[in-house]
C-alpha cells in the first residue's frame, strides 16, 4: 500500500502538468502584399514556420539586421529573404527586422515588425514600393524591344538545339479573385521567358505587375526584364518575365511571383516547372 504512493503523486504532478499544456494555436497561412511607407510594416510569424518576403526591388539581404537568437535567416536572394522564428514573440511584442534596399531609393531601409497572431500566420509577405519601378516595360525599352533571330543566335540566347517548352498552369487566387490562363514557360541557352496571361476581377480594369521574381528553394533567378501587354482576350493582362538561366543546382520547380502595384493583389504560380537544359537531359 505504501508503495503504491509515489506512482499516485507521479500521476497527480502529471495530471497537472498536463492541465496547465497549453494547445498550440493553428495559424491559417496568409499571403499579403504591403507597400513601403518609411513606417515599419508588420509580419505575422510563428515558430517553425518560414516566411517569405518577396521585394520589388533589389535588397541587400546579407546585411539584415534581425536578433540571430529568435530569427534565423534561412535564405537570401537579390529580391527575396526567407524567415523562421525560433521563438515568437508574446502579445504586444515588435521584434524588428532591418532589410536594406538597394535601388538607392527613399526608404533606404524596409522595417518589419515581426509580430505574433492568434490565427493568421504571413506564409508570403510582397513588399513593393510607391509606384512602378523602372524594371517593369509599358512601351518599348532596351531589354523588352524586338530581337531578330539573328540577334538572338549572335547574343547566345538561342544555341543550336533552339528553345524548350512546358506549360504553365492556370491559377485562381479566390481571396482576391484573380485568375490565370494557361501560360509557357521558354528555355534557352542562356535565359528563360515565363509568358502568363492574368485575369483581373471586375473593379481592376487596369491592373499590372510592380515587379516580379522567380524563386526556388535554393534562392532566386536574376529578372532581367518585364513587359506588360494586353491579352487577346478584353480584361486580361499578358506578362512576361524574362530571367537568367537558373543553375542545374536550382531544379526545375519554381515560384512566379507578380508583385501588385500598391492597394492592389499579387499573384504566385507555383509551381513554374521549368523544361530541362540541353545539357540536363539524358
Amino acid at each position: 500500500m505504501f508503495q503504491s504512493a509515489p506512482l499516485a503523486l507521479a500521476l497527480i504532478l502529471l495530471g497537472g502538468a498536463v492541465a496547465r499544456a497549453q494547445p498550440t494555436p493553428v495559424r491559417e497561412p496568409r499571403r499579403r502584399s504591403v507597400t513601403l511607407t518609411g513606417a515599419p510594416l508588420e509580419a505575422r510569424v510563428a515558430t517553425g514556420v518560414r516566411t517569405l518576403l518577396v521585394f520589388g526591388v533589389p535588397i541587400r539581404g546579407k546585411a539584415a539586421e534581425v536578433d540571430r537568437a529568435r530569427i534565423q535567416v534561412v535564405d537570401t536572394g537579390e529580391r527575396s529573404i526567407i524567415i523562421e522564428p525560433l521563438s515568437e514573440p508574446q502579445a504586444g511584442e515588435r521584434w524588428m527586422l532591418r532589410i536594406p534596399l538597394a535601388d538607392e531609393k527613399a526608404p533606404e531601409v524596409a522595417e518589419i515588425a515581426l509580430v505574433s497572431h492568434p490565427s493568421e500566420v504571413d506564409t508570403e509577405l510582397d513588399v513593393a514600393r510607391r509606384g512602378p519601378p523602372d524594371t517593369v516595360c509599358q512601351t518599348a525599352c532596351a531589354p523588352c524591344a524586338g530581337m531578330s533571330l539573328t540577334d538572338a543566335l549572335i547574343s547566345g540566347l538561342i544555341g543550336s538545339h533552339g528553345v524548350q517548352t512546358t506549360p504553365v498552369r492556370g491559377v485562381t487566387d479566390a481571396a482576391s479573385g484573380f485568375g490565370s490562363k494557361t501560360g509557357v514557360a521558354y528555355r534557352a541557352a542562356s535565359r528563360v521567358l515565363v509568358d502568363v496571361v492574368v485575369i483581373p476581377p471586375p473593379g481592376y480594369p487596369a491592373w499590372q505587375p510592380a515587379g516580379a521574381a522567380l524563386t526556388s528553394k535554393t534562392g532566386e533567378v536574376r529578372v532581367r526584364a518585364v513587359k506588360v501587354g494586353p491579352g487577346n482576350d478584353a480584361g486580361t493582362v499578358r506578362v512576361l518575365v524574362e530571367t537568367d538561366a537558373p543553375h542545374q543546382s536550382a531544379g526545375f520547380e519554381f515560384v512566379l511571383h507578380l508583385h501588385g502595384a500598391e492597394g492592389a493583389p499579387s499573384l504566385s504560380f507555383s509551381p513554374v516547372t521549368l523544361p530541362p537544359s540541353q545539357e540536363n537531359k539524358p
